[in-house]
C-alpha cells in the first residue's frame, strides 16, 4: 500500500496526539460512516479511526468541509484540502472531515456526524454551495458557526461579507482561512420562498429569468459577464403584472420586468452595506425599465459594483423594506414600451421567426440564481438564522 498523502498524514498526527489510532484498510467506506475517513486523492484507500482503549472518552475537535466538485475554481480541491488540514490541525487542533455535495443530498445527510458533533462547518464553492450549506444548517437548527471559502463565479454573499477584500497578491484561500480561524462570529439573516432558503435574493420576471440562464461553461470562462447576453435578451420580453401583498396587509398592483426580494446587494441590485445582511428585513425591488436610459442606469450600477466594488448611489428601481411578500401573477397583457417593441422586432428580424406573445398565468421564480418553482409564492425573512465567520474589522457593523 502506498504511503498516505499529506492530508492523511496530518490527520494521523492530530489523532495520535489525542490518543486515537488511524488504521489503513482496503475497503471503500463512505465518508459519512461512523469512524471512517477517506482522502479523495487516495481513493479507494480508506482509513478507519478507533479510539485508544486506554482513553475511551477521548474527544476529537471536528470541522466539516463541504464542497461542490463542479463549482467555479474548486477543481484542484485535493491540493487545497491539504492546506486546509494543515491550518486547522496546527492552529486549532481540528480534524477535518471533507464531504462533497452529491445530487439529491439532504440537509441531514450533509451534516451527519462522524465521531460526535462538528464544532465548525466550512462551505467551499460558489453561491449555490454556500447557500445550500447555510440553508442546511438553518434547517437542522444547528448552532455552530459556518465559514466560507469563496471559489465560485460571482461569490456574491462573500463579497457582501467583505470576504473577497484583501491585500494585492494575497492568496484567497489563505485569506479565507485567516477569517475562519481568527475572525468573529456574527448572526446572519436568511430568506425563505415556499420552504426554500436563500442567502442573496429571490426574484421573478424576465430580468430574474435571465440570471438563471448562463450555463456553467460560460460562467467559468466569462464569469459575471456571462449574464450579459441573457440580460440583453430580457429587453425583448414585455413586463408582467403582479399583485403583491406586503407584510400581510398592504396590497400593490404593479407592472414589472423584474421583482427582486434581496437580503444583500446582487450585481448592484439591492441595498448596499454589510449591515443589511443582519437587519431583520428584506429589500423589495420593483424594476420596470422602459427606455434605453433606464437600462443604462442599471448597467452602470452593475459595472460600478462588479469592477470598482462601489455603490453608484443612483438606484434605478423602487425600493422598500419588508418582512414578508406574497407574489401572484395577474394574467393580463401589459403594453410594451417603444424600446420593448423595437427589441422584439429586431429579434424577429435576426431570427427569421415571428414570436407570438402568450398570456401567462404563472411566472418562474428564481432563488440565488437557480430556478425554484413558479408563482404564486411567499417570501419571508428569518432573522439570525445562522452564524457565519467574518473578518474582525467588519463584525461590528453586523452585531446587534
Amino acid at each position: 500500500m502506498p504511503s498516505p498523502c499529506f492530508f492523511v498524514m496530518s490527520v494521523m498526527k492530530t489523532l495520535k496526539e489525542r490518543h486515537w489510532y488511524l488504521t489503513p484498510t482496503r475497503s471503500t467506506i463512505a465518508l459519512n460512516q461512523r469512524f471512517s475517513y477517506q482522502c479523495t486523492a487516495c481513493f479507494p484507500q480508506t482509513y478507519a479511526m478507533t479510539p485508544d482503549s486506554n482513553t475511551p472518552d477521548a474527544k476529537i475537535k471536528q470541522v466539516l468541509v463541504v464542497y461542490n466538485p463542479t463549482s467555479g475554481t474548486v477543481g484542484d480541491f485535493d491540493r487545497r484540502l491539504g492546506s486546509m488540514v494543515r491550518h486547522f490541525a496546527e492552529e486549532k487542533g481540528y480534524v477535518v472531515n471533507a464531504r462533497p455535495i452529491t445530487p439529491n443530498m439532504t440537509s441531514a445527510e450533509m451534516l451527519a456526524p462522524v465521531m460526535g458533533p462538528f464544532e465548525l462547518v466550512v462551505a467551499v464553492g460558489g453561491d449555490g454551495t454556500v447557500g445550500f450549506v447555510l440553508g442546511a444548517v438553518a434547517e437542522t437548527g444547528l448552532k455552530i458557526p459556518v465559514g466560507i471559502i469563496p471559489f465560485g463565479t460571482g461569490n456574491l454573499l462573500a463579497r457582501a461579507l467583505k470576504l473577497c477584500t484583501g491585500r494585492p497578491g494575497e492568496d484567497p484561500l489563505e485569506r479565507a482561512m485567516d477569517t475562519i480561524l481568527h475572525g468573529d462570529t456574527i448572526s446572519l439573516d436568511l430568506g425563505k420562498v415556499n420552504g426554500s432558503w436563500f442567502t442573496i435574493d429571490a426574484g421573478t420576471g424576465p430580468i430574474a429569468d435571465a440570471i438563471t440562464k448562463p450555463v456553467k461553461e460560460y460562467k467559468t470562462t466569462f464569469r459575471l459577464f456571462a449574464y450579459g447576453w441573457p440580460l440583453l435578451k430580457s429587453v425583448t420580453h414585455r413586463p408582467l403584472r403582479y399583485e403583491l401583498t406586503i407584510d400581510g396587509n398592504e396590497k400593490l398592483d404593479v407592472e414589472a420586468s423584474g421583482i427582486f426580494i434581496t437580503n444583500s446587494s446582487e450585481m448592484g441590485i439591492g441595498a448596499e452595506g454589510i449591515e443589511h445582511l443582519s437587519d431583520g428585513v428584506l429589500d423589495l425591488l420593483v424594476m420596470n425599465p422602459r427606455s434605453i436610459a433606464d437600462y443604462w442606469r442599471i448597467l452602470v450600477r452593475f459595472f460600478r459594483w462588479f469592477i470598482l466594488n462601489q455603490d453608484s448611489g443612483n438606484v434605478p428601481y423602487v425600493l422598500r423594506k419588508v418582512r414578508t411578500v406574497e407574489i401572484e401573477m395577474i394574467p393580463k397583457q401589459v403594453s410594451r414600451s417603444p424600446l420593448h417593441r423595437f427589441a422584439r422586432k429586431t429579434r424577429d428580424l435576426l431570427s427569421g421567426k415571428t414570436h407570438v406573445a402568450k398570456l401567462k398565468f404563472e411566472a418562474e421564480v428564481m432563488v440565488d440564481g437557480e430556478p425554484c418553482g413558479k408563482t404564486p409564492c411567499t417570501v419571508e425573512i428569518v432573522p439570525a438564522a445562522v452564524m457565519v465567520r467574518v473578518p474582525r474589522a467588519n463584525a461590528p457593523a453586523l452585531k446587534r
